[in-house]
């Protein structure tokens, strides 16, 4: 799910983030119409870090995709909140990374509530609500921080759907704290999976954000959905992960605030023009895709917006943007 990975919102200083705090949020200012190629460098990075991400969820039949790293592997425990939490690791300016690094080693296992059983043994729960308890850590100087929310995870694995979750991010909150400041981030909506023995697809209906001192400086949303569809032959999930073939992609991608020298308020049509191409030997790279187009254009704007161009797994995508307004 930038995916998360992909922020790079504290790669400033704290200082200069809190004088702009004001100046964004997830009800932002008005909307942006145009689009500079730096700005589409940053924003497409986020777009596609979590299409990366959201493809991952499937492609290995499992949770490891969508901020859920390791949940499909034993039982369940921290594992819901390590993808977050890694990914808040990177983010997070050095100042912060000891109260994260406290409170990943303390007590920090969810209470669980609903029915946990698992008679398909693929490791996901029948229908249960883990929330967040003992999950906070603090020290004498001040320095802090906690987790709260909740998340529910259904196995939606049944007759014609040979594997299928649903997930619900419930206002899941990681907050870290100093005597002087917080930074926190925050996951909402749902996420979900079914994969048929012809193609497989996975919905996102989500908002991400940033905080400073609990004012939202960032945040991005999701409405989209990826279908695959295999190169030959159907998918068989008892084979650990889908054979090569194609994503399509279709939705709607929303980027709000101010990261870096970028700010603005960005509503996005997304397609595939050229499917993304899924090979296993993708499989663990960033991005998981050899080939295809993404396309976002700015809602309202069909005729602005950018490109993103996948050559190989796990090398960057190609980043271009287009203004076709001249002359219309």
């Amino acid at each position: 799910m930038q995916s998360v990975r992909t922020l790079r919102l504290f790669a400033v200083s704290l200082a200069g983030m809190l004088a702009v705090a004001a100046c964004g949020g997830d009800s932002g200012p008005a909307a942006s119409t145009t689009l500079s190629s730096i700005q589409a460098d940053t924003v497409a990075a986020a777009a596609a870090g979590q299409i990366g991400d959201l493809a991952s969820g499937i492609t290995s039949f499992d949770l490891s995709g969508g901020l859920l790293g390791g949940i499909g592997g034993g039982p369940f425990s921290r594992a819901a909140l390590r993808a977050p939490m890694s990914a808040m690791t990177r983010a997070l300016p050095s100042r912060y990374r000891a109260q994260l690094a406290q409170m990943r080693a303390g007590s920090c296992d969810p209470a669980v509530t609903g029915d946990t059983t698992d008679t398909d043994g693929n490791g996901i729960p029948a229908n249960a609500t883990f929330t967040p308890a003992n999950c906070f850590y603090s020290d004498s100087l001040g320095d802090g921080g906690s987790i709260t929310g909740s998340v529910q995870i259904q196995d939606n694995t049944s007759g014609t759907t040979l594997f299928g979750f649903a997930i619900d991010f419930n206002n899941l909150k990681a907050l870290i704290y100093n005597d002087s400041a917080s930074v926190g981030f925050d996951w909402d909506g749902t996420y979900n999976a079914t994969v048929t023995s012809a193609s497989a697809t996975t919905n996102q209906a989500f908002r991400q954000r940033t905080f400073i001192n609990n004012q939202p400086i960032y945040a991005s949303r999701y409405t989209w959905g990826l279908t695959f569809v295999p190169d030959t032959g159907s998918i068989d999930p008892a084979n650990q992960g889908l054979q090569d073939g194609t994503f399509d992609l279709a939705g709607s991608f929303g980027w709000t605030g101010q990261s870096d020298q970028v700010s603005g308020n960005w509503s996005f049509n997304v397609s595939t023009p050229t499917p993304l191409h899924w090979s296993s030997s993708c499989e663990g790279q960033e991005p998981p895709f050899d080939g295809g187009q993404l396309d976002a254009s700015i809602n309202g704007r069909s005729n602005i917006g950018f490109t993103a161009v996948y050559t190989a797994c796990g090398t960057p995508p190609v980043i271009n943007t287009y203004d076709n307004t001249a002359g219309t």
